[in-house]
Parts: C-alpha cells; structure tokens; sequence
C-alpha cells in the first residue's frame, strides 16, 4: 500500500522559495491528492479486477475485456424500483428499444484523467520557477540559514541592501507574474470542476449536494447517487454467432468493482474542491487589497519585521513600491526574525545613505 502514497514525498519542505499556503495547496497538497488517487484506482489489491461479467456462453476473459473496452449501460427508469420487481439492481432489468440508455465508458479512463489534473495543478507552480529563473534563491544568498558568524552575516546584509538600492523599483514586473500565476490557480480550480462535470456526464457538478442530502429524502423515492453515478453492477451486451451461424445476443450482468473506489474518490475530491475554490477567492481578495492599500503592506512588514524598528520600517515603506515590498517580504518568510530585523536595519541605512548623496549632488555640481 506504501507503494501509492509515495507521492506524498512531495509534501516535504523544500529550500526557501516564494510561496505561499494557498499556492502550497494547490502545487503541493491537490497535486498529492490526485496523483494518490489515481494510484488507488489501479490497485488491483484493493479491489480485484476492475470488471467481471457474468456469462456461460461466453468466455470470461474474453467478456470481460469486451465490455470494458466496449463499455457498459444502465436503464435510468430501473433506478428508483425496488429490487426484485423484474430488477436486479438498481439500473439492472428488462429493457426496451426506446428505454433511455445511460452508457458507462468513464471507468477506462479514470486514472488517466486523475493523473492529466493533478499535472493542471503544478501548471502555476512550473509556470512561475521559470519565470522566476532562481532570483529569489540567488539574491537570499543562504541568509535563510542562520549562523552565528556576525561578521560573514553583516557582509551578507550590505551586499543585499546595496542591491535593493540599485534596483529600486525594478522588481514589479516579477511581483506581478506572481500575482498572475495565484491568479491562474482559482482558474485551474474552477476549470477542473467544470472539466470534471463534463467527463462525468454532468453529474458532478449536484454530486456532493445530493450525497449530502440523500438521507434526508423519502426513503421509498430515493435513489442513492452513488448507485446511480458510479454503479456497482451494470449491463452488457455481447453479440456472437452460433454454430449455425445465426447472430446471437447475450445480455450479461457486469459488477463494477472499482466503482466501490470511485464514488469515494469524487466525492471526496467534490469536497475538497469547493474548499480550495473558496480559500483561493478568498486569498485573491486579500491579494487585492494589499496591491491597493500601502497602509495593509506597512502593517505586514511592521508584523515580520517589527524587531527592527518604527523608523526604519518607515523609511523602507516610503522608499519602497509593490514590487519591491513583495521581494521584502517574502526575504522576512524565509529569514530568522532577528537575521530580518537586522537586514532591515542595514537596507534602511544604505537606503538614507543613498538619499543623503542624491541631495549632495546638486550641491557639488553648482560649487
């Protein structure tokens, strides 16, 4: 079992990097989930062949692999009769040429769609490293790691904050591309679900809801939705000739066995959809309002970076624009508060420094 959730490694920290945890959800967590549960429907230990119909004058391999490739039916109006009544199971009985006829092919191509979203989920992730390309890696210089050599510290801390001064303002085009790519993650999402709902017949969209609501219904009208959506036992049928010659029909019973994985699979995944659709909007407006207000940008680096001073905060928020802020920012997340406080202490003094000989200059020009 161990085997399927290697995937999981994923999930182990990686080396400082901009992130986020909406964005670690999507890249990390989602793309974990699908992959396991893509694994999980091939596990024939869990649940034995995927299909196995029923038939005496057929061969059962050879029906088996027929009406898995072929793909298998249900009789909608057999749904809601009660068992025995000339019905098998529910969706199991008679039925006429022009019954309604639901076909079942998505099974065939379950694992293969599970695997195709989990890679739509690292899409923002792989987009931005490349856009990235390391700078924030390069310019961090290991000062995430903390050592207590205050000498090699100190060097570390001037050489960054002589960086920062040289290229103010010049880090707004990589805040933005990351901005667009959390921006790419609600669509990722809400395009999954309508992908999902598409590939499922358009049933996913009511899924949970009717999972949900299922106990509360009348009991003699009620149609279990995962009975009806992921059926255990379908129909097949097989034409052959006879030994005559003559073409013969054999309506067969198929029993689904991984559809017992399935329906909890989807509904699971239905579930944790909704919550990352929600957390994702949610983080967008909160992303929204700190592009708009540099009074909510003030108070967040005053929360990381509060060890370093009023003063000090408030010369780099009034110096500094969205962009660099960001690339700030994110320097606080990876750093020891007391390796970012003194960082901050070091950029605001190379950053008075810097204004102080912007003033001088005219000064020396016209002497």
């Amino acid at each position: 079992m161990l085997k399927y959730l290697a995937a999981a490694k994923v999930l182990k920290k990686h080396n400082a990097q901009v992130d986020n945890a909406v964005f670690h959800l999507h890249y990390r967590v989602t793309f974990v989930v699908f992959i396991v549960s893509g694994a999980l429907v091939t596990a024939k230990e869990l649940i034995g062949a995927p299909i196995q119909c029923i038939s005496k004058a057929v061969p059962t391999n050879v029906l088996n692999t027929f009406c898995f490739i072929m793909s298998t039916f249900s009789v909608p109006r057999h749904w809601d009769k009660p068992l025995g009544d000339g019905v098998a199971y529910p969706g199991v009985g008679m039925h006429e040429d022009e019954d309604e006829i639901v076909y079942h092919a998505y099974y065939q191509w379950v694992p293969f769609v599970l695997v195709l979203q989990a890679i739509m989920f690292y899409v923002p992730r792989y987009l931005w490293k490349n856009m990235e390309g390391g700078l924030f890696t390069t310019i961090l210089a290991g000062l995430d790691k903390l050592t207590m050599d205050e000498s090699a510290r100190h060097k570390k801390h001037k050489i960054l904050s002589q960086y920062m001064v040289k290229h103010l303002h010049m880090h707004m085009n990589w805040a933005i591309r990351f901005f667009l790519c959390e921006a790419l993650c609600l669509v990722v999402v809400v395009g999954n679900i309508y992908f999902t709902d598409l590939f499922l017949d358009g049933t996913f969209m009511k899924y949970g809801t009717e999972v949900i609501n299922f106990p509360d219904m009348d009991p003699e009208k009620r149609v279990d939705p995962m009975t009806r959506i992921f059926p255990r036992v379908t129909k097949c049928t097989f034409r052959k000739f006879g030994s005559s010659g003559t073409l013969e029909t054999h309506d067969t019973m198929c029993v689904l066995a991984v559809n017992i994985i399935n329906e909890k699979i989807y509904i699971f995944i239905w579930f944790w959809l909704v919550f990352l659709t929600a957390i994702t909007a949610a983080w967008l407006v909160y992303r929204l309002i700190i592009i708009a207000s540099s009074e909510v940008r003030f108070k967040l680096l005053q929360v990381r970076g509060s060890w370093a001073g009023r003063p000090n905060l408030d010369l780099i928020a009034k110096k500094c624009n969205l962009g660099d802020w960001f690339l700030i920012y994110h320097l606080g997340r990876n750093m020891e508060p007391l390796v970012y406080a003194e960082f901050l202490k070091e950029f605001a003094k190379e950053l008075e420094n810097s204004v102080f000989t912007l003033e001088r200059k005219p000064m020396l020009v016209g002497s």
